[in-house]
């Protein structure tokens, strides 16, 4: 495996438009020398990733994407990501974040804007490879997004969200099941895949290392070193972030804060209270106040 750079990146460039539920980034930055990785953000959001130059490869659910310039990655709200630097090269990006229900409204009987997000499995086909999306013209609205956010002129969010609406249909359009298409572009562990999908099938249970590492006769150890290898996470941190996530899905749709600690088996509420407002950075009762607004 390479050599990780350990560092946040030092900024260059910034630009963008956000709201809380929209926003669209253009930056420009140099690995630092501060920490690892970019840190686990655990959002509601999709994310829409446009890769420009670098040496960055992104993780996504146990798949490793060694991402080239041109490329886009579909990142749905239930997928555990983040970008590992292999050098200190310059790293220029778009990122898009948007909730589901912001785009919905542009969906018709016959065409679902948000199909490439949730059309498929956790963890695959999340790349749209540069030659693909050649083929729709899709790099001239990523131009026009930056051209559009370095613009200090009055209503330019109107622009960008039309843009940006062009954008997730083409997008769609270039969308396919295809592995063919990411030939060379993704690694990824078998067995690992496996162990994600033992995880994310039980997240109702209670288990530890030892249990998966039972499960799938492997030495706790070396399971852990190829879990870290292949994710980017220690499997603990994985089985945490997704329980949390299934908690705020299960909140969301007016489960009682005690009935979803005792589902995930938390342990007991205070221990579910404290990792819950930990990560997401307000209490289970008023992440659940918020999200049935």
């Amino acid at each position: 495996m390479k050599n990780i750079i350990r560092s946040f990146p030092a900024e260059i460039t910034n630009l963008g438009i956000s709201s809380q539920d929209f926003n669209i980034n253009y930056a420009r930055t140099i690995p630092g020398e501060r920490a690892e990785y970019y840190e686990l953000q655990i959002h509601d959001l999709y994310e829409i990733y446009y890769f420009i130059e670098g040496d960055v490869s992104y993780h996504i659910e146990g798949h490793v994407y060694q991402v080239k310039p041109g490329d886009t990655l579909l990142i749905n709200n239930k997928e555990m990501h983040k970008p590992v630097f292999n050098s200190q090269k310059e790293y220029e990006r778009i990122t898009a974040h948007f909730a589901p229900w912001y785009f919905s409204k542009y969906n018709r009987d016959d065409f679902n804007i948000l199909k490439c997000f949730e059309n498929r499995k956790s963890g695959y086909f999340n790349l749209i490879p540069a030659q693909r999306a050649e083929k729709y013209n899709i790099d001239s609205y990523y131009e026009q997004i930056k051209s559009y956010l370095a613009k200090e002129e009055k209503g330019k969010g109107i622009m960008l969200e039309s843009l940006f609406v062009q954008l997730l249909y083409l997008l769609n359009k270039a969308f396919v099941k295809d592995d063919k298409l990411n030939e060379g572009s993704i690694e990824y562990n078998e067995k690992i895949t496996k162990v994600i999908e033992y995880i994310n099938k039980n997240l109702e249970k209670k288990f530890s290392l030892d249990d998966i590492a039972r499960e799938f006769y492997l030495d706790k150890y070396y399971l852990s070193h190829l879990f870290k290898e292949n994710t980017g996470f220690s499997i603990i941190q994985y089985i945490n972030y997704k329980k949390i996530m299934k908690a705020k899905e299960l909140l969301a749709r007016d489960y009682s804060c005690s009935m979803v600690a005792e589902k995930l088996k938390f342990g007991n509420y205070s221990h579910f209270y404290k990792q819950f407002s930990k990560e997401v950075g307000l209490s289970p009762s008023k992440y659940q106040k918020k999200s049935l607004l």
